[in-house]
C-alpha cells in the first residue's frame, strides 16, 4: 500500500508540474534571446581604474534600457580613459523583450570579455559594443557574424530544379530591402519584405514565400547604411550557403531571412515611425497562426515532460553507470585482451609501429587474416578513461572513406586498447619528414590527400548526423591507405557541437604547435574554422614539403604560415613549391591550394572559408576565392620541436611556454 500510494503521490506531483509548466509556457509566448558571439580582439588586461570607466559604462548601458529600449549611446571618462559605448535591438521586438536581450548580452560581455578595453557581444535581436575608441557615426562592416539555419532551403521547398532561381530571388530581395531600410527616416533605417519563389512541395508547382529583414544602427548615415547593408548582401551567398534561414550581423548593420515568418506584425514606433511592409489580413492571419503554434507548443510540451518523467523513473530502478552506459553503444565493437595479445605476439617490440599521444600503436593480425592497427594507452599518458570513451562512441557512429575505420576497442584491467583497421602507407608526417619518401609523393598524390582531408572535414563538419570539431587535426593524424587516400584519424579531444552552434571555448587547451588556430591557442575559443585553420596549414605543409617549423630564410627566422604568408604578399607564391616536384605539377592546381591555404591561416577566423567553399574549388566547381588576409605572426613563436599539450587549471591560456606536453 505504501508502494502504491507513493506512486500515486508522484503521479500527482507530476501533473501539478506539467499543469504549471504549460501555464508558464502559455503565458511566456516571448522567445528568449539567444547569445550569438562576443568579439574582444584585444588580448591584453586593462588597468583597474580602466576596469572601473567599464563598469561605469556598462552600467550606465544597463539602467538606460527603460528610457533607450532599442538605442542608447553615451561615453564616459577623460582625456586617454574616455570609453565610448551602446546598445542596440532590433525595433521589432518589444521594450520588455530589448531590456531583456540588452542586459543578458551585458552579462556576456563581463563573462566573455572581462578586462578587455574593446568589446562587442551579439545576441541574435540585440547588441551591445563598446571602445576606448570613437565609432559613433563611423560604419564598420567587419566582422560578418553568421547565425543560419543549417538544414538547406532546397531541401525543405523541394526546388533542387531551381537553386539558381531561389539564389536570384534571395539576392534580389535582400537589394531591395537594402533600399527600404535606407529610405527610412534617420533613427529608423529598418525593413521588411517578402519575395516569391517557385516550389514543388507537394509535388506540383507552387509559390512559397522568402521573409526577409535589414537594419542599420541609427548612428551612421544613410549612405554608410546602404553600404553595409550591400555589402553584407554580396557575402551572403558564400556565408549563408542556400541554408533555409540566415541571419548575418555586423556591427553597424544586420540582415535575415528564412521560409517561415520570423518578424513581429504589429510595430508600435515612436514617432517618427517607419513604413513596414505587410497588411491587416495578413497580420490577423500570422496572429491566429501564433495562437494555434502556443497551443501545440504548449500540448508538445507536455507530452515531452511526462516522457522524460517516465525515462528517469525507470532509470532510477535500473541505473547503471554513465561510463558502462557509454560503452554499450560499441558493445558488439569489444574485442578480447587476449586475442590482440596473440595478434601482436604480446606486443613485441617488432610489431611497433610506433608512439603518440596516446600511447603506443602496433601491428597485428588476426586470426582470420585480417591486419589491424591498435593503440595502447600508455600507463605514463595524460590522456585517460574520458578520451578513450569519446574515441570509441563518436568513431563508432562515424562512417565515411575519409575517415579512419573504428574495428573495435578492449578494456581488460588497467588495459584500454583501441583497434583500427590498418593502413599501409602509416601517417603523412612520415613522408613529410623522410625527403625520399617525400620525393616519391608526386604532385597528383598530394592534391588527392588534400582533397581526401577536405571531404573527411566535410562530413564532420556538415554532412554526418552529428556535428564534430576535430581539435587536433595534424600531418600525423592523417593515416595513407594502399591507393594514398587519405582518413583522418584520433578523435579523442573532438568535440560534438549542437545543430546551430557556431562555437565553444574551453580552458583545457588541447592540440599540437603548429596546427591550432589562434584564437584557440590564445583564448581557448574553437570552431569548425579551428579545424580549417589546420587544414590549411597541412595544404601548405603537402604544397611546399615542408614540416611548420621555423627556417632560416637569408637570416630572417621564419615559420611556414610567415613564409607563405610572404611570397604571397610579394607576388610570388610558387617559390613555395617543394623543389622535390620539379616542374611536375599542374599550375593552375598548384596556386588554387596555395591560395585555399593562405585563406585558411587568416587570423580572423570568420574570414577562412567553410569547408563546403574549399571542397567546391578543389572539385573544379567556378568559385572566386576572395583576397586573403595576414595570419597571425606570433613573434619568437618557435616550433621546432612539435609538441602536444594540455592546460588544465581554470585560466584560460596567457602564455604558452607554460604548456606541457600531454
Amino acid at each position: 500500500m505504501a508502494s502504491t500510494s507513493s506512486s500515486s503521490s508522484s503521479c500527482l506531483y507530476v501533473i501539478i508540474f506539467l499543469v504549471l509548466i504549460t501555464h508558464f509556457i502559455i503565458s511566456n509566448t516571448v522567445s528568449e534571446p539567444a547569445y550569438v558571439y562576443s568579439l574582444c580582439p584585444d588580448m591584453n588586461t586593462v588597468a583597474p581604474n580602466t576596469q572601473t570607466n567599464i563598469n561605469n559604462l556598462l552600467s550606465s548601458l544597463l539602467t538606460n534600457t527603460t528610457r533607450y529600449t532599442h538605442f542608447y549611446n553615451t561615453t564616459i571618462g577623460r582625456g586617454a580613459n574616455k570609453l565610448y559605448g551602446f546598445h542596440f535591438c532590433r525595433i521589432d521586438q518589444t521594450d520588455a523583450f530589448c531590456n531583456k536581450c540588452i542586459s543578458l548580452a551585458i552579462e556576456s560581455l563581463k563573462a566573455h570579455c572581462n578586462g578587455k578595453i574593446s568589446s562587442t557581444v551579439w545576441y541574435d535581436q540585440c547588441w551591445v559594443r563598446f571602445s576606448n575608441e570613437s565609432f559613433f557615426g563611423s560604419m564598420t562592416s567587419a566582422p560578418m557574424i553568421p547565425m543560419w539555419n543549417r538544414e538547406n532551403a532546397v531541401d525543405i521547398q523541394n526546388v533542387t530544379r531551381n537553386q539558381t532561381g531561389f539564389m536570384q530571388v534571395l539576392v534580389n530581395t535582400l537589394l531591395n530591402i537594402s533600399g527600404g531600410a535606407v529610405s527610412g527616416t534617420r533613427g529608423r533605417m529598418f525593413a521588411t519584405n517578402e519575395g516569391k519563389f517557385e516550389s514543388s512541395r507537394t509535388g506540383n508547382m507552387s509559390t512559397a514565400t522568402l521573409y526577409t529583414l535589414a537594419e542599420c544602427t541609427p548612428d551612421i548615415s544613410a549612405t554608410d547604411c546602404r553600404s553595409c547593408l550591400r555589402e553584407t548582401v554580396g557575402n551572403m551567398t558564400e556565408l549563408c550557403n542556400l541554408k533555409a534561414g540566415c541571419t548575418v550581423m555586423n556591427p553597424n548593420c544586420n540582415m535575415r531571412y528564412d521560409v517561415y515568418p520570423f518578424y513581429k506584425d504589429a510595430l508600435v514606433l515612436p514617432s517618427p515611425t517607419t513604413p513596414v511592409y505587410g497588411g491587416g489580413d495578413k497580420l490577423r492571419r500570422r496572429r491566429n497562426l501564433r495562437a494555434i503554434s502556443i497551443a501545440i507548443s504548449a500540448t508538445l510540451a507536455t507530452l515531452v515532460l511526462f516522457v522524460v518523467w517516465i525515462y528517469v523513473h525507470r532509470r532510477k530502478v535500473n541505473r547503471k553507470s554513465k561510463e558502462a552506459e557509454e560503452i554499450e553503444i560499441a558493445e558488439s565493437l569489444r574485442f578480447e585482451f587476449t586475442t590482440l595479445r596473440k595478434a601482436t605476439n604480446n606486443f613485441s617490440c617488432d610489431t611497433k609501429l610506433g608512439e603518440g599521444g596516446f600511447g603506443e600503436v602496433y601491428k597485428g593480425k588476426l586470426e582470420n587474416g585480417q591486419d589491424i592497427a591498435i593503440k595502447r594507452l600508455s600507463k605514463s599518458s595524460n590522456q585517460g578513461i574520458d578520451e578513450f570513451k569519446t574515441e570509441i562512441v563518436l568513431v563508432a557512429k562515424l562512417q565515411h572513406k575519409n575517415l579512419v575505420k573504428l574495428l573495435g576497442f578492449c578494456l581488460s584491467g588497467k588495459e584500454y586498447i583501441l583497434v583500427y583497421e590498418f593502413l599501409p602507407n602509416m601517417s603523412l608526417d612520415r613522408f613529410l619528414s623522410d625527403p625520399t619518401k617525400r620525393a616519391s609523393l608526386n604532385w597528383k598524390a598530394r592534391f588527392k590527400i588534400i582533397g581526401g582531408i577536405a571531404r573527411g572535414l566535410l562530413y564532420l563538419h556538415e554532412d554526418s548526423r552529428l556535428k564534430v570539431v576535430h581539435r587536433d587535426l595534424k600531418s600525423s593524424n592523417i593515416l595513407l591507405d594502399e591507393a594514398m587516400n587519405a582518413k583522418i584519424a584520433d578523435f579523442g579531444t573532438a568535440r560534438l557541437f549542437g545543430v546551430d552552434q557556431t562555437q565553444d571555448n574551453t580552458n583545457r587547451i588541447v592540440g599540437t604547435f603548429g596546427y591550432m588556430a589562434p584564437e584557440y591557442l590564445l583564448t581557448g575559443q574553437f570552431s569548425a574554422k579551428s579545424d580549417v585553420y589546420s587544414f590549411g596549414i597541412i595544404v601548405l605543409e603537402l604544397v611546399s614539403g615542408l614540416r611548420n617549423k621555423c627556417y632560416n630564410q637569408q637570416e630572417v627566422v621564419e615559420s611556414l604560415p610567415f613564409r607563405a604568408w610572404r611570397l604571397w604578399s610579394e607576388g610570388n607564391p610558387l617559390a613555395l613549391v617543394d623543389s622535390a616536384l620539379g616542374n611536375d605539377f599542374c599550375i593552375e592546381e598548384m596556386m588554387k591550394c596555395i591560395h585555399i591555404g593562405v585563406l585558411c591561416i587568416q587570423e580572423d577566423a570568420y574570414k577562412r572559408p567553410r569547408i563546403t567553399s574549399i571542397v567546391a574549388a578543389l572539385n573544379g566547381e567556378s568559385i572566386t576565392l576572395p583576397l586573403p588576409t595576414p595570419p597571425l605572426l606570433l613573434s619568437g613563436y618557435d616550433v621546432n620541436e612539435s609538441k602536444e599539450e594540455t592546460r588544465t587549471d581554470s585560466a584560460v591560456l596567457d602564455d604558452i611556454t607554460e604548456l606541457t606536453p600531454r
